[in-house]
């Protein structure tokens, strides 16, 4: 990624952190201000879109960073750390939003009717949000899938606390527990995306297209080719290619970085190793 794309995202992310802060200020007023326990579940998560906005901004940045004597490889990785950030603070709010919720419940509260009002308001920016996350990196994702939760819960709290205003509190704890229920099932299947991402595991999707492009566009049979997943459109690992024997050191050079570019269009680098024909 260039320079230019690099100063292209830093307005975005500013767009999506302020966005996320104005949501997040209307949920608040709802749950705090008047009683919602649905809506301070809305809330807290609220605030944690936010907190995890800023990280992975800071890290799907750091990521861009071109190769250096520490990291010979570039940085794609770090995008990680956006999402591991993200992680730890929607599980930090559950699991502090699980306790508060079963002593509410234990000791009764009351939903104002202007609870719902003001997380409804505090949906809209959140819309604009998630368009703006939408192919914007691998970070960005993690949080535009959280972000998502933020729609539902939107609709879960309206619903609920309006019912909590007008019927009984307990439709509005109801409410509540749906959201944490939802928010710990998006947290499971994040974490295991995350982990098979970081698991270097082999493109199958992609070798065949590797094989069939090499020996159309450079002429050459492919040995053996071991691939691994850096981040979503990147991969590294090395390639075997056969020639004839007695091909020269140089042609054998001049072949080798035709493969290199040929496969960098597909995303990948490579080391490549020339053998024999016959070997």
């Amino acid at each position: 990624m260039g320079k230019g794309s690099r100063d292209l995202e830093l307005p975005r992310s500013l767009v999506i952190v302020l966005l996320s802060a104005l949501g997040g200020l209307l949920k608040i007023v709802g749950g705090l201000v008047y009683g919602s326990r649905a809506a301070l579940v809305d809330a807290l998560t609220s605030v944690v879109n936010l907190l995890s906005a800023l990280a992975v901004s800071r890290f799907e940045y750091m990521s861009t960073r071109p190769p250096d004597r520490d990291h010979h490889y570039g940085h794609y990785r770090l995008f990680a750390g956006g999402s591991i950030a993200a992680l730890i603070l929607y599980s930090t709010v559950g699991g502090a939003m699980i306790v508060e919720l079963a002593f509410s419940v234990t000791r009764g509260y009351e939903v104002h009717i202007y609870a719902p009002l003001y997380t409804a308001l505090g949906v809209v920016p959140y819309v604009l949000a998630i368009t703006l996350s939408k192919g914007a990196g691998r970070s960005y994702e993690t949080y535009a899938k959280f972000t998502y939760i933020e729609l539902i819960e939107g609709a879960t709290v309206v619903t609920s606390s309006l019912g909590g205003a007008l019927v009984s509190y307990f439709i509005d704890a109801l409410g509540a527990s749906i959201l944490l229920t939802y928010l710990y099932f998006e947290i499971a299947m994040e974490t295991r995306e995350l982990v098979h991402l970081v698991s270097d595991r082999a493109p199958t999707h992609i070798l065949s297209e590797v094989s069939r492009k090499l020996r159309r566009e450079v002429g050459v049979g492919v040995k053996q080719l071991r691939l691994r997943e850096v981040v979503p459109g990147r991969y590294q690992g090395d390639i075997t290619i056969a020639l004839p024997r007695g091909t020269s050191i140089e042609q054998a050079h001049i072949v080798a970085r035709k493969v290199e570019e040929a496969l960098r269009e597909l995303g990948i680098d490579v080391v490549v190793h020339v053998e024999p024909e016959d070997l």
